[in-house]
């Protein structure tokens, strides 16, 4: 298993929940979230009217993404107290099926990971004194 979060993304026209893969081997340019295309259209964010188009490769070859130049407000969902939202850098790849959180993005949401092969996570300021489990990815 990996760390699954639950998350609310609002853009200026809409907002999406949905679980988003903790992937600390996403080294982005910045605080940056990784949409999938249809999610991207759902959010108003495609087609983007302002990004810049990088080539990168994946394991099914050389694909095309899109780094938006404007942000969108990621916010973490627990049940027991509200979290600030924080603005994160939307990316667009028609080649992901899932959100993907960078380690930067990770860090300014104050996500720790606990224990990645048992999907445990937690905020930075319940180190030591709480244990969140992933939801369920889609």
């Amino acid at each position: 298993m990996t760390v699954w979060l639950k998350i609310k993304i609002r853009s200026e026209s809409s907002e999406v929940v949905t679980c988003a893969m903790a992937n600390t081997g996403f080294e982005g340019l910045g605080a940056d979230i990784m949409l999938p295309m249809d999610l991207a259209k759902r959010l108003g964010l495609w087609p983007p009217e302002n990004a810049d188009i990088y080539a990168v490769r994946t394991a099914s070859g050389v694909a095309p993404i899109y780094r938006l130049r404007n942000y969108v407000e990621v916010e973490i969902m627990v049940n027991d107290r509200s979290v600030a939202p924080v603005k994160l850098t939307p990316i667009i790849s028609d080649a992901m099926e899932y959100v993907l959180l960078s380690d930067k993005a990770l860090t300014a949401l104050g996500i720790i990971i606990i224990s990645a092969g048992e999907g445990l996570w937690c905020l930075r300021d319940e180190l030591g004194s709480a244990i969140r489990v992933s939801c369920q990815p889609p």
